[in-house]
């Protein structure tokens, strides 16, 4: 007996523990959509899963009825053989007819909200690419074939507009997925696939990449900032300003800022580009397997650096300068990559001296202004 307690009390603490990872919070939520596309997916699957729950319910009672109903009594013989019954046809029936039913009934509900996701969008397209190991956003806001704001990371959105997304892959196979904004859709190297997102309040809405795609897979995270039109607005003015900059204003000759863009230009151009000002590494020329990294300029206005594994800000509104520091003298130690691989950044610990980092970070806090966030 006490070995059959044992057990009991092995698998009830086994359910306690699944309970209790089912009910974690964090950052990712599919249970709380936002977006009329995730709105859509989770009545789906609300329907569905009360209708396994109610089919659960029918096999659990039936199981139950029959093992009271036909169980052996004291009084039976046990040499005696029951009623053999080689099939029931209305049984059979039955349970083949009405999962039929169901199957059907959720097929023709299903239908029109699967061709309503592939639907294209009324508002603004965007260009998603997934690589080892982090997101870049280009949009064309002037329609004119030509990429205006190339960012990382910060897929920044207006509410109100279903947003076209076309999503690409420079490397491998990745899943781009935003659970409250709409569901998974892969990004494949040679293929494009459209998808949509919106979101009717402001927000900041987290992702990540759902296919496993190398040693960082895990760090691959994105955020999607939905704005108010007006805040969308200026976020689009701001980065224009930040390129503006980055083209029209050096920094004073003698200063941090001026020792920093010195070492960007001796260390970084083969790989990031600021607009206007180092764009030896544009068009894919990065010395990377996806041929591209972050373009950094308008870093300090996002609120995550390294595929969103870190905030650019802390809680206070200050700049995160320990770990953007730490980041730029050892990012592999930060986040695991393959840099001998051409995947992922460098270690720069035996390169830079600690005056050197704080130039190059005094530098890069010059490379835009802070994030519009939603009010």
């Amino acid at each position: 007996m006490g070995g059959f307690a044992r057990r009991w009390r092995l698998v009830a603490l086994a359910l306690l523990g699944l309970i209790a990872a089912g009910c974690a919070t964090g950052r990712l939520d599919a249970t709380k959509p936002v977006g009329e596309n995730a709105q859509q997916i989770d009545g789906l699957m609300r329907l569905s899963g009360w209708m396994a729950v109610g089919v659960g319910i029918l096999v659990a009672a039936a199981v139950v009825t029959i093992i009271v109903k036909f169980r052996a009594k004291p009084t039976d013989d046990p040499d005696d053989l029951p009623p053999q019954i080689h099939g029931n046809r209305k049984a059979e029936l039955t349970w083949t007819i009405i999962p039929t039913i169901l199957l059907i009934f959720l097929t023709v509900y299903t239908l029109p909200t699967v061709f309503a996701l592939a639907s294209q969008g009324d508002g603004i397209t965007i260009k998603v690419e997934g690589q080892q190991w982090w997101w870049q956003f280009s949009y064309d806001i002037d329609e004119d074939g030509q990429y205006d704001i190339v960012t990382a990371n910060d897929l920044v959105i207006p509410t109100g507009e279903e947003i076209n997304l076309e999503i690409h892959s420079n490397d491998v196979i990745h899943s781009f997925w935003i659970p409250q904004l709409n569901g998974k859709k892969d990004a494949v190297p040679g293929r494009v696939h459209d998808w949509r997102i919106s979101s009717n309040e402001p927000g900041i809405f987290y992702g990540e990449c759902v296919e496993f795609c190398g040693l960082s897979h895990a760090n691959m995270q994105m955020r999607a900032i939905a704005l108010d039109p007006d805040d969308f607005d200026r976020w689009v003015q701001q980065q224009y300003d930040g390129q503006t900059q980055a083209r029209d204003v050096a920094p004073a000759e003698g200063t941090p800022e001026a020792a920093g863009a010195t070492l960007f230009e001796t260390h970084c151009i083969s790989c990031h580009v600021v607009d206007g000002a180092y764009e030896s590494a544009a068009g894919g020329n990065a010395n990377l397997l996806s041929g591209l990294a972050p373009n950094l300029t308008n870093l300090m206005g996002r609120t995550a650096f390294a595929g969103a594994l870190y905030d650019t800000y802390l809680p206070d509104g200050s700049l995160n300068i320990a770990e953007l520091r730490e980041w730029v003298r050892n990012a592999p130690n930060m986040k695991p990559a393959r840099a001998d691989n051409q995947q992922g950044m460098l270690d720069f610990s035996e390169v830079l001296t600690d005056q050197d980092l704080d130039n190059l970070v005094a530098f890069l806090k010059t490379l835009g202004s802070p994030p519009v966030l939603p009010q």
